[in-house]
Formats: C-alpha cells, structure tokens, sequence
C-alpha cells in the first residue's frame, strides 16, 4: 500500500487479533495506518484459541470470517463433566454464531494479517525503541528494523502488544484492578484423538482443575489444562508428564488418548494475572492485552481483544474524521470497553482461585445435585 512513509493517522504496535482488526477496519475506512510487529508470519503466540460469536462477528466485519471458517470444524455443543457429571448442552445462543470455534494462533494470526496489510502499511520484524513526544502529547514511534532505526509520525499510537505492552510500560496507564496470578495453563495439539459427537467444546473439571479437549484446525485437537498456580514449578519441571497426568485423570477424555500423537512442543505459563487499565491518554490508546488481561482459564481472551479492536476503530474514527473530540471520544471507548466486559472479567478474577463455587451452582442450576 502506497502511503507517505514519514505521516500517519494512526500507528499501532502489534498485528495480532486487536491490532490487525483495528488495522484492517481504520485502513478501510480509508485512514492511513501504519503496523509494526516485532514477529514474523505465520509465526505462533502462546494463547488461548478457542472463541465465540464476538469475535466471529469481528472477523465478519473486516472480510476474513468465510476464510477462518474454513479452517476448523464449528464446534456446536458444550460438552461439560464436572467431578464425574456429564451434561453436554447445545450452543443454541447467540443466533447470529450458534457454535464456537478453536483455531491455532499460527493460523489465525496468519489470516489477520493478510486481511490487514491490504489496508495497512505492515512492517514485520520492527521493534519499538521509542515513542515520539511533542509537548507532552504521543506523536509518533521510532523503531528498529533490518538495517538502521526509522521513526513516522502519527495522530493517536495504539499499544496492541500484548501482555508485555512497549507502549503501555511507556505511557505507564493508571490500573482499575489487578488480580493477582492465581492459576497456570499447559498445552499441546495432538493428532488422533475421536472427537465427540457434535462436533463438541469439552470442559472437564475436577475438584479445583480443568481439562480442555478441543477440535482445532488441521485436523488436531487441544488438549489443555488449568490448574492452580501452587503447581507451577511441578509443570515446569516436567511440563509435557504434568499435562499428560492432568488429561489421563479424567476419564472422558482418558480412553481418547490411547492412540493420540502430539504434534509440537507442550506450551504454558504461570505468570498470567488480572488487570484492567484505562485505556488511553494524551495521543495514545491501548486494546487487546495491553489494555486487559484474564486469566486463561476462561477462554475470552479473542472474544474480548476482538471486540475491543472493533470499538476502538469506531471511536477513533469519530475522533480522526472530526466528529468528534478525543477525549469524548476515548472516554466513549473506555465506558464501551467496560460495559462489554466487566462482568466476564470479574468471573474470571473471582472464580480463578478456586473453579469450585463455580461448578457447584452450575450443577445445582440444573438440578444434577
């Protein structure tokens, strides 16, 4: 895309799911926008993959949701076990997406990012080093390529970088809450394991644990678990036993895996925590990770960058066209956010600890105890 080199409406650091779909909705729009990302595509992310009708109707909007379709199976029933309770439940809602979806972020990512560089100027393999600053207001980055530094110029920067944000340590954004770390996730892709009829979403707990066994794209299956993060250091010092130990231990997914192969390394982390933090300044603006984080065990970490991504770009439209002022528009997109996720963020935080109330009242809402 042929776009001045030095002057941009927008930058945003970080092309994954938030970054390539505000890149992709604000490059359409017909806004200049420039994209740096540190990786490489296709390249892989440690993160959840599985998600639901939010991001489904994210991917709608910036024309890649028939590609990402076509990758995996659609995942049309819940299948859940608790502490030996099996009650599978169609996903008959929203109407718009009936069914879940789980795709490795290699795949994923790889589709985004092609959707976004036709919109987009996307450098890949561009480090952040320095935001640009006049008067106290972000006014543009400054990073290192292949050969030497370069810098551009922009109206509003966008941290979409991640748990380890660039532009957030920069900007240092005051907190609405943080939780601490409470709970670990292992995982790997295996071949050869039946899927259930459905084809099914399985979420298997036991006491204070949970198994995840996923039907994803190219035809594997994931198979996760999450468990308190007192067992970090027993799954880093064994990482690919634990998981195996924490899959045979329940028995739905136990007779599934006599002929499972696994394809790759065993993936994980222990250091994921809570934390919402407003979400803009004087000249930037952060989503996805940067902006909030979950604990992984509830799965909507796409469902929620996604979504974000898809009102940032309308609020920063408002803001560039001259609708609106910034900070009416960014206080807009702040209020927005935490309308849609308050209440998931506070269920992640409160249950992350102990899984245990949690399915309990699960259980009793049905009248299986």
């Amino acid at each position: 895309m042929n776009v001045d080199a030095r002057e941009y409406d927008v930058i945003i650091i970080g092309s994954r799911v938030a970054g390539s779909i505000l890149a992709s909705l604000l490059g359409e729009a017909g806004y200049r926008v420039l994209v740096l990302d540190r990786s490489t595509f296709p390249s892989d992310t440690l993160s959840t993959h599985f998600f639901r009708a939010p991001a489904l109707r994210a991917f709608d909007q910036i024309g890649a949701l028939d590609e990402i379709l076509a990758t995996a199976p659609r995942l049309t029933v819940n299948f859940n076990v608790i502490d030996g309770i099996v009650f599978p439940e169609p996903v008959d809602r929203p109407e718009d997406y009936p069914y879940y979806m789980c795709v490795r972020r290699v795949t994923l990512d790889a589709i985004l990012v092609r959707r976004a560089r036709l919109f987009a100027d996307l450098r890949e393999g561009a480090i952040a080093t320095d935001l640009l600053q006049e008067e106290g207001r972000i006014v543009g980055v400054r990073w290192r390529g292949s050969d030497d530094e370069e810098e551009a110029m922009a109206r509003v920067v966008v941290g979409a970088d991640g748990l380890y944000s660039f532009v957030a340590k920069q900007v240092e954004p005051e907190t609405e809450h943080i939780e601490a770390v409470h709970r670990i996730m292992y995982y790997a892709y295996f071949r050869g394991v039946p899927a259930n009829e459905g084809p099914a979403a399985e979420f298997h707990y036991e006491g204070n644990s949970l198994a995840y066994c996923i039907p994803c794209d190219n035809n594997l299956t994931l198979l996760a678990a999450s468990v308190p993060v007192e067992r970090f250091a027993e799954f880093k010092r064994d990482p690919e036993g634990e998981l195996l130990r924490e899959l045979e231990a329940m028995p739905e997914i136990r007779a599934r895996l006599t002929d499972a192969q696994r394809e790759g390394p065993v993936f994980g982390s222990g250091n994921i925590p809570g934390y919402l933090r407003i979400p803009y300044g004087n000249g930037w603006a952060l989503v996805g990770d940067a902006a909030m984080v979950m604990d992984p065990w509830s799965g909507q970490g796409i469902d929620q960058a996604s979504t974000h991504a898809s009102i940032l770009a309308r609020y920063l439209g408002e803001f560039l066209s001259g609708e609106s002022e910034w900070e009416n528009a960014m206080q807009t997109y702040h209020a927005e956010r935490n309308e849609f996720s308050q209440k998931i963020y506070r269920r992640t935080c409160k249950f992350g600890a102990d899984l245990r109330p949690m399915t309990r009242a699960a259980l009793a809402k049905r009248g299986l105890i």
